[in-house]
């Protein structure tokens, strides 16, 4: 029997690490499935982990990828123009395109054009409108995304922005964001309470309750507030540990700021980690992951591992997959750059003392549902396919 299939192409800048799971997933789809291939620069404009070029080399069976290579280039580290997306929005084989959705990609406006004079449908894979955008540049990003046949969206907050602004609800699909959702299940079914412990041996006061934060070390994630916090809750007599997993251009900094408190003895660091084996046992180890600036991946990461995730207020200042977070369920939330109630909001958390089984499982809830690649194919199948995503039911109750 002849593959009828319909054959969709995925075209990004460069492909990210984090999302490896989900790619090699689409390209190991079967029959009737859409089939699903990619087409990808490896010269990126920021700090970030990609893929390896060589994962185009292996069977997607193996854990590769259908990965056609196109150069990039790069205009005052914002503008893009991607050689190879005219070729590909003639290409007859092609019958849907999913684009990345960032309007300062010159080449995406041109080649979406002349995909739709071709008769292909068009997607973009998109943050959407982060926050209310009035003047020429909201303007401008409202023009572009209306160049699409649909979009697939991080967040539901996007979508409500979309929907405000005159788009049709049926063409806005959330996909939302995940991890390696099934290896971090795997890695949380194997952890024992001997291998936690065994992690926290890096406290003088392994007893203390734990604060993580895991993430790149940045001015933006605002690491120093929650080294501050812990310094005003031990002037409190409420004594905690923090746990720093990351590296970047602010750990000198914060290493002299846990200095000049005498906080030595309570904030470790542990410094840069891939391995997911560690990575879950010390998210798992500890009571609340914090992140006092904008919060990303961090918030998957954190509740898939049961601990809850204590972030700031503002949705403007923060990436979609704040969104997870269920103020008193799977985490809170404190008052925008207000270190004091930063500190309120752990102590408050702290003293409520809830078991760990029921908070683990409100904290995985979301993400069993909605933040997995699982459910990300669901919604990317049906979208590809012209479902109108008001049949989906899949907006958070």
């Amino acid at each position: 029997m002849p593959d009828t299939r319909l054959n969709v192409v995925i075209t990004h800048h460069f492909l990210a690490h984090y999302r490896r799971t989900i790619y090699n997933a689409l390209c190991r789809q079967r029959f009737p499935l859409p089939h699903y291939s990619f087409v990808a620069g490896t010269r990126t404009n920021i700090p970030i982990k990609t893929i390896d070029a060589k994962t185009a080399e292996i069977d997607p069976d193996r854990g590769g990828l259908r990965w056609k290579f196109i150069k990039n280039y790069w205009f005052f580290k914002i503008f893009l123009w991607q050689t190879g997306l005219m070729k590909l929005a003639v290409n007859r084989n092609v019958d849907v395109i999913i684009y990345l959705g960032v309007m300062y990609h010159l080449s995406t406006w041109v080649s979406i054009l002349i995909a739709k004079l071709t008769g292909k449908r068009v997607l973009m894979w998109t943050h959407g409108f982060l926050r209310e955008e009035k003047g020429i540049k909201g303007h401008i990003r409202a023009l572009f995304y209306k160049l699409s046949d649909g979009l697939l969206l991080y967040g539901n907050r996007a979508r409500e922005i979309l929907v405000k602004r005159g788009f049709d609800p049926d063409k806005l699909y959330v996909v939302y964001n995940s991890l390696d959702y099934d290896l971090q299940c795997a890695v949380r079914n194997d952890l024992s309470d001997e291998v936690l412990a065994g992690y926290k041996r890096v406290f003088a006061r392994p007893r203390f309750p734990t604060l993580i934060y895991i993430g790149r070390l940045t001015s933006d994630k605002r690491v120093d507030m929650l080294i501050q916090a812990a310094y005003l809750l031990r002037s409190r007599g409420i004594n905690v540990n923090v746990l720093i997993l990351g590296d970047g251009p602010a750990l000198e900094s914060l290493k002299q700021y846990v200095d000049s408190r005498d906080m030595s003895e309570n904030v470790y660091f542990y410094g840069a980690c891939y391995k997911e084996e560690d990575i879950g046992a010390m998210i798992s180890l500890s009571d609340l992951c914090v992140v006092p600036g904008d919060i990303g991946l961090t918030c998957m990461h954190s509740l898939v591992y049961g601990t809850p995730v204590i972030t700031h207020n503002n949705p403007d200042c923060s990436g979609p997959e704040w969104e997870a977070i269920k103020p008193g369920e799977n985490g809170d939330l404190f008052q925008y750059n207000d270190v004091d109630d930063l500190a309120l909001v752990i102590e408050n958390w702290l003293k409520r003392n809830r078991p760990r089984d029921e908070v683990g499982s409100a904290c995985r809830s979301s993400i069993d549902k909605y933040y997995n690649p699982h459910y990300q194919i669901k919604i990317i199948n049906n979208a590809v396919q012209g479902t109108p995503a008001g049949q989906l039911n899949q907006i958070q109750s």
